[in-house]
């Protein structure tokens, strides 16, 4: 497996990979308009020449930022590509001088709530009514 950073040409493969991983829809313009914003925040795992997952994050300030998206391809999960793109992203944020990592969570999605808390992630809050369905999320932050 291979980290590299997003490339506009890469925008059909993790749209499709963060429709069919993720439970919001999402407008493609989105992504290009936040990479143009920090684009080492934005960074893809390939394995053979194929998108297998990514991390999508955003600085917030000079000290804080947010990950918005964390997607690894069903197929390749439980492989720890995932910690491998949070560690990378981790990284970037600490080359940029940040402090915090901040993310929102389904109060309902055991198994992310268990990895960013393996990530070192604690919940600080909850935001009522946060997804597009109605559910809840847990803001959680780690400080760096």
């Amino acid at each position: 497996m291979q980290l590299r950073r997003f490339g506009p040409r890469d925008l059909s493969r993790v749209y499709d990979l963060a429709c069919s991983s993720l439970s919001e829809n999402y407008n493609p313009a989105l992504f290009l308009d936040l990479y143009n914003y920090w684009p080492e925040g934005f960074i893809v795992a390939e394995e053979d020449g194929r998108i297998i997952g990514f991390i999508f994050g955003i600085m917030m300030s000079k000290t804080e930022a947010r990950i918005l998206m964390l997607a690894v391809d069903p197929r390749h999960r439980g492989k720890g590509y995932g910690g491998v793109l949070y560690r990378e992203m981790q990284r970037q944020c600490a080359i940029k001088g940040m402090r915090m990592i901040g993310l929102e969570v389904r109060v309902s999605n055991q198994v992310a709530l268990h990895f960013y808390e393996k990530m070192g992630f604690q919940i600080v809050g909850r935001i009522s009514k946060y997804y597009s369905n109605g559910e809840d999320a847990f803001r959680m932050q780690l400080f760096l």
